[in-house]
């Protein structure tokens, strides 16, 4: 596009067909406001979503998750003392344990005992475990589903081999970029040149309210999209964080509290990782803005990057969160995520393009094409039955 020096308009007749203008940077210079999740600063000044390039349509990565050494039972047994002889995980736990690992299990919510025991055999396609006593058999607790079991390392015979190697392997993920797009801009040359109060250049403005309107689709899409790839019609969606965040789903509270938080960052943790982000619109919030609650909740209204707005952190044992308000995240839901392990992957950044002209109009194009890349999603959680704030009082 041109300026004309004369009328300070800025005139389209003159660009090649196709061409294409870079607008990616226009990102910034839209409100946090419209566009928390791609344009937004959480409360420790960083960019809550970064971005990186994708020459794919279909991209992939590669997400690994620690062989931790503990997991809960997922069997009753309800024996005690020496009758106590299996031990039952998960077949996708059963990987975590080997012949001459010790064993012991932890009673939630009940005192400690001293039984440790002896892994003599498992089997990976029920998750079962033999096993014998090797202290204090006799004072084994029956064992409940989520018991968790931990082991305590091997009891190998000095000088023996090393015992069945185990290894987890990596799990290839992959997302869809989606094409935001094309939004078509039509303008006569006359509704270009027509004075408008408080605005200088119609075109212009015309732009920029589409482009708002693309990163509001892009928010959208990467809060609640599916990942769909048609490839009889070449239709293509990406999947968001509500696609993605699977293992740690709170689907019971209605309320965000800083109780239900925290035993969602329990589960994460248990898991390897620690949020360190929390999604969420304001409808949602009601409980942990009040202002009173300066143990758990702090508020922040000296922040100029974001115009005065409230800033706010929840102090937990996990360190702290920071809550980025959205405008575009449904009340009933929040996401608990690692900002690190966000990503856009970007094939074509916003442009605006050229089109044939014809007649006594300018013609252009916006588009981007780019998906959201989630690695970890063990290590963040999702609230899918909040109920907002109503209002009332």
């Amino acid at each position: 596009m041109t300026v004309n020096p004369y009328s300070g308009k800025v005139t389209t007749y003159d660009l090649t067909v196709g061409q294409k203008i870079d607008m990616d940077e226009l990102i910034y210079m839209i409100s946090p406001v419209d566009s928390p999740l791609i344009n937004g600063v959480a409360s420790d000044g960083r960019q809550i979503l970064a971005s990186s390039g994708t020459t794919e349509t279909t991209f992939k990565w590669m997400d690994e998750e620690l062989l931790l050494p503990r997991a809960a039972a997922s069997a009753v047994n309800s024996s005690t003392g020496t009758s106590v002889t299996t031990v039952t995980v998960s077949t996708t736990d059963i990987y975590k344990f080997q012949v001459g690992d010790l064993l012991t299990i932890m009673d939630e919510g009940a005192a400690q005992h001293g039984a440790v025991l002896l892994v003599d055999s498992l089997v990976l396609s029920t998750g079962v475990m033999t096993v014998s006593g090797w202290a204090n058999h006799g004072d084994q607790t029956a064992i409940a589903v989520g018991d968790i079991v931990t082991c305590l390392g091997t009891a190998l015979a000095e000088g023996s081999d090393p015992g069945t190697a185990r290894s987890a392997d990596r799990t290839i993920r992959s997302n869809y970029t989606q094409i935001f797009g094309p939004t078509p801009i039509f303008m006569s040359r006359t509704e270009q040149q027509i004075s408008r109060y408080g605005v200088s250049d119609e075109f212009a403005k015309q732009v920029y309210g589409r482009s708002v309107e693309n990163v509001i689709t892009r928010e959208q899409a990467y809060l609640y999209g599916q990942p769909i790839n048609d490839t009889t019609n070449k239709k293509r969606s990406t999947g968001g964080l509500s696609y993605w965040l699977t293992s740690n789903v709170d689907s019971s509270s209605t309320t965000l509290t800083t109780t239900i938080i925290d035993t969602q960052l329990q589960a994460c943790y248990n898991a390897g990782g620690i949020p360190n982000l929390l999604i969420a619109n304001p409808a949602s919030l009601a409980t942990l803005n009040d202002t009173t609650n300066t143990a758990t909740v702090r508020h922040t209204f000296d922040d100029p990057r974001r115009g005065r707005q409230s800033v706010m952190s929840i102090a937990s044992e996990f360190g702290e969160i920071s809550v980025a308000r959205n405008r575009w995240v449904n009340a009933e839901t929040a996401f608990l995520v690692t900002k690190e392990n966000l990503q856009r992957r970007v094939i074509q950044p916003l442009v605006v393009e050229a089109l044939a002209k014809t007649g006594d109009s300018d013609k252009v194009q916006i588009l981007c094409e780019e998906g959201l890349q989630v690695k970890g999603q063990q290590h963040m959680a999702y609230f899918s039955g909040l109920t907002g704030y109503t209002g009332s009082a």
